[in-house]
């Protein structure tokens, strides 16, 4: 199998989520499947899981179905499969390397490439029109608040020293990336469904990536752990293990939060 993708905290996701055999789990980011992949193994099926982590085999297997669409419309698709209750949740809120290496897409900074930046290519705006078309105070309050970039008002390159591994324009594009997707919206939304269609027993595990996205998990998981029917797994987050980080350096700043429903 050619795996694109490395799947982060993959045994901790799956020791998190204790799948049954029967249960019902949704990948809310499944990318090329790094994770789904392993956990169709463990439910119950037919074929052994050497067959069906085969890239072609996952999408052949009537224990599997994919979805493509914005998380954020979560809700529509559980009423149009009459599904109500889940087992367990997972959301890997990090773009995939496919992702980032295409360069056509525009999300790196380390290609010189058209700013698209868009998930969704049917969505008609993109990165470049932001940047071509939006105020200097819209843009410095996008780059403030999305990619909590404190000298947004300068010019990027200018504000920092030549000498560093940090690139200049890494907080700009994550703040425009996130702006253009609506990303810390959708997966507000997001997170609200999916606790409200956890089973007893099921547990929602998060990876995020970035101080904006592990606040809003955080404080969601917090706000539910106050409530008779909900506990936090583990009070901080889990964070790779320094082997996994050398294989694959993309997880360095993983952070891995579970929520469990009790009742």
């Amino acid at each position: 199998m050619i795996e694109l993708h490395k799947p982060v905290m993959l045994n901790e996701a799956l020791n998190y989520l204790k799948i049954k055999e029967n249960g019902i789990y949704i990948d809310c980011t499944f990318g090329t499947g790094g994770h789904s992949q392993n956990i169709l193994t463990k439910l119950k099926n037919d074929k052994s899981a050497q067959e069906i982590v085969k890239n072609k085999e996952i999408f052949n297997s009537p224990q599997f179905q994919l979805i493509s669409d914005n998380f954020a419309n979560l809700e529509k698709h559980l009423e149009s499969l009459k599904i109500k209750e889940i087992d367990g949740f997972l959301f890997d809120l990090g773009l995939s390397s496919s992702q980032l290496d295409a360069e056509s897409r525009g999300f790196s900074y380390r290609l010189n490439s058209p700013l698209d930046m868009r998930m969704n290519q049917e969505n008609k705006l993109q990165v470049e029109e932001i940047i071509n078309n939006y105020s200097q105070e819209k843009l410095a309050d996008i780059f403030y608040h999305y990619g909590e970039e404190r000298k947004a008002l300068g010019i990027i390159a200018s504000c920092f020293p030549k000498k560093g591994n940090k690139h200049p324009a890494r907080k700009a594009f994550q703040a425009l990336r996130i702006y253009l997707n609506r990303e810390l919206e959708n997966l507000t939304h997001a997170l609200e469904i999916a606790v409200k269609h956890l089973a007893p027993g099921g547990k929602m595990v998060v990876i995020s990536y970035h101080s904006l996205e592990d606040r809003i998990v955080k404080q969601t998981f917090k706000e539910y752990n106050a409530v008779e029917d909900f506990q936090l797994i583990c009070k901080k987050p889990s964070v790779p293990d320094p082997t996994e980080i050398k294989k694959n350096y993309r997880a360095h700043s993983a952070k891995m939060r579970v929520l469990e429903r009790i009742k």
